[in-house]
């Protein structure tokens, strides 16, 4: 098969199968097939030259055929490593022309109509045609032997027998490629050698864009392009030389699926390999899912639900409630419309875990049948609570929440109609429910103190450029961020790129969402400072992006996987973790008497404080201290309850005089200081 005749090969569709093939092969997107060059009778995965996420441009050496596989290189593998033997500088080497090369693959023989592929890279003939040049036409020149009455074009030899390989024969004595001839001599002398086996297993001879899918049935084929175009799809880099050990060693498995691969470690794949697999995995598990077929298995992919992560109802050991819960979840995911519904949804189902629980340690029954619970198995579960409480195996607020998402779900339960006739709860007796008397104690200061203290928030500030050493600059900017105007963190992340505004006054304006309310396009009045930070992230995010519609961007893309830079930052809590712990020890001051006297020492201040939603209480508590009255506080922080901003609002002894202050920042001093709190009015 050579390469003029693949050139003409039209697309074609994909093989009539199983149903699970059809499924898959539907499911391709035709314009990913068409970007690689896909035909269903070739199967060879060809990487184009220019694209986002997966283009290998051609080597710039003149007459290298080779494509740039590794990034970050500026000439292909071959040409980076004749350099490094040279002195010339970079651009001088780029523009020497390269002698020879041997490329890979096959080029037709220049012969009119002739289908035989050239006797090597650097020839223009098949061995017949150049056998006819020297010897039967004395050696004339290329272009009066092109001319010649005698020579017409030769029928080629047919496919090489190796499974994967789709090149041509080269001779009728000879039943493979050029190549695999060559490789026959070698592995043939070795013991026990399988020809058939060889030619199944074999892989195949690809130049540097080329990837082999020959040789594979015709479900794993599907399987493999599905995998491939859904990482495509997320933005993950992909070079073939991931791919094609991937393909081969699935070739010498003689696997069906990409399904019955459980441990890719296990039988001989890298770690790139795996990963590859894992993934491909994982969305074919999710094609063709919706919430109705999602809803009723056990362990939740919450992805097909718009959301990451799973749920998982195992935990729950009763049959009936553990279908409730799943009604209960399924009913309550739509009002969640910020990221942090699958953690709350998680959390519920671990707190009625606790309850099933419970439920199964009271009787030898398990207590499985609705209509045999009652007032004595909330008893029983209250009492567990408290005595998992009292021996630190759950926190007092953690009891809390667990007892209201418990007392909350069973209420639901109710008017979802769980409990009537023909509900999955029939019978649930109407004692089995938490009554307000039944709640723990609120945990006292449960929210005071959550800010921190100025001290520490000086350390902080100091040390930002050891944060951006330690991770990018987006983690950086968010951090800034997130500490001048005490926003939630996903508020911060999503930020788009013209997220900057100023009122009729010229004071700049912060534009963002608040998720957690629904509420879209909120305004928050910033400093100056703030914004020069804004302004500074948007011209590196419009030199990194530069052919991309502002509209489109964000304002902290996401270093990876985001080649149009469209994909926030999802979360820097690790990246701040790491740099809180490896700042020095942080202290603050503490004033005790001793002997009367009034004497101030420094203690250790605990770390796991220093968290990013902690910048939003200091937010908080800056503005009470500055005397900010909470109606205003509460706009501010884009609360709907004054009660919410309440339990936020813990005035200490106000720092400023004079006019009412609307907002109040922090400004950090050109050293990176976060020094006294600036006021606006």
């Amino acid at each position: 098969m050579t390469a003029e005749t693949v050139a003409v090969w039209p697309t074609i569709k994909a093989p009539a199968g199983d149903a699970r093939f059809e499924a898959i092969a539907g499911a391709l997107d035709p314009k990913f097939l068409e970007m690689l060059g896909w035909c269903w009778e070739r199967r060879v995965i060809t990487f184009p030259r220019v694209h986002p996420v997966i283009g290998l441009p051609d080597c710039p050496v003149p007459n290298c055929p080779l494509a740039i596989t590794v990034f970050m290189h500026p000439m292909c593998r071959g040409c980076v490593e004749r350099w490094s033997k040279t002195d010339l500088p970079l651009e001088e080497f780029r523009r020497i022309r390269k002698t020879a090369s041997t490329g890979a693959g096959q080029q037709p023989c220049a012969v009119v109509r002739c289908e035989r592929p050239r006797d090597t890279a650097a020839a223009m003939l098949c061995a017949t045609h150049r056998l006819q040049q020297r010897q039967v036409l004395g050696g004339i020149g290329l272009e009066e032997f092109l001319a010649h009455p005698r020579v017409v074009g030769l029928a080629g030899f047919g496919p090489c027998l190796i499974a994967a390989c789709f090149l041509d024969r080269v001779g009728s004595k000879h039943p493979y490629c050029k190549t695999h001839t060559q490789r026959l001599r070698v592995v043939r002398e070795e013991p026990g050698f399988d020809g058939a086996w060889w030619r199944r297993t074999e892989r195949a001879v690809c130049s540097t864009r080329e990837v082999s899918l020959r040789g594979l049935p015709d479900l794993l084929v599907s399987e493999a392009l599905y995998a491939l175009w859904s990482r495509v799809e997320k933005g993950y880099k992909l070079r073939p030389e991931c791919l094609r050990p991937l393909y081969d060693r699935l070739r010498v498995l003689q696997a069906s699926s990409l399904e019955r691969v459980t441990d890719p470690e296990a039988v001989g794949f890298g770690r790139e390999q795996a990963t590859m697999i894992r993934a491909g995995q994982v969305a074919l598990g999710r094609l063709n899912s919706t919430p109705e077929t999602e809803r009723v298995k056990d362990v939740w992919d919450m992805a097909v639900f718009g959301h990451t992560s799973t749920v998982p109802f195992t935990a729950i050991t009763q049959p009936a409630l553990r279908e409730a819960m799943k009604v209960w979840v399924y009913d309550d995911l739509p009002r969640r419309r910020n990221k942090n519904a699958v953690h709350h949804a998680r959390a519920v189902v671990a707190a009625v875990a606790m309850l099933s629980e419970s439920l199964r340690l009271q009787r030898p029954d398990r207590r499985e049948d609705p209509a045999g619970w009652g007032r004595g198995d909330i008893v029983a579960f209250t009492n567990r609570m408290g005595h998992l409480t009292a021996s630190g195996k759950l926190s007092a607020s953690r009891r809390l929440a667990f007892t209201r998402f418990v007392r909350r779900v069973l209420l639901r339960f109710r008017t979802l109609g769980l409990a009537g006739p023909g509900g999955l709860l029939e019978g649930m007796p109407v004692d089995f429910a938490l009554w307000p008397e039944d709640m723990p104690d609120e945990p006292e200061d449960t929210e005071a103190g959550r800010d921190l203290p100025e001290e520490v928030m000086r350390v902080l500030c100091a040390n930002l450029d050891l944060l951006e050493a330690m991770s990018n600059t987006e983690v950086r900017v968010a951090t800034e961020l997130l500490i001048d105007t005490g926003r939630r963190p996903d508020e911060i992340y999503t930020l788009a790129l013209d997220c900057l505004e100023a009122d009729p006054d010229g004071s700049p304006v912060l534009i963002y969402d608040n998720h957690k309310a629904y509420r879209l396009g909120r305004r928050l009045p910033i400093g100056g400072e703030t914004a020069d930070v804004i302004r500074r992230q948007q011209q590196r995010v419009r030199a990194r992006f530069p052919d991309v519609a502002t509209a489109r961007l964000k304002l902290l893309p996401r270093p990876k996987t985001n080649p149009e830079g469209t994909k926030p930052v999802s979360d820097i809590a690790t990246a701040h973790r790491k740099w809180v712990d490896s700042l020095p020890n942080l202290t603050v001051p503490v004033i005790t008497t001793e002997a009367g006297t009034q004497v101030t020492h420094l203690v250790p201040f605990d770390k796991t404080r220093v968290f990013t939603y902690a910048y939003r209480h200091c937010y908080a508590q800056r503005h009470a201290d500055a005397g900010v009255p909470p109606d205003v506080l509460k706009e501010l922080m884009d609360h709907r309850l004054i009660t919410t901003t309440q339990g936020y609002y813990n005035p200490r002894e106000l720092h400023q005089t004079g006019e009412k202050p609307q907002v109040a920042w922090s400004q950090r001093h050109t050293e990176g200081l976060c020094s006294l709190y600036e006021l606006a009015v």
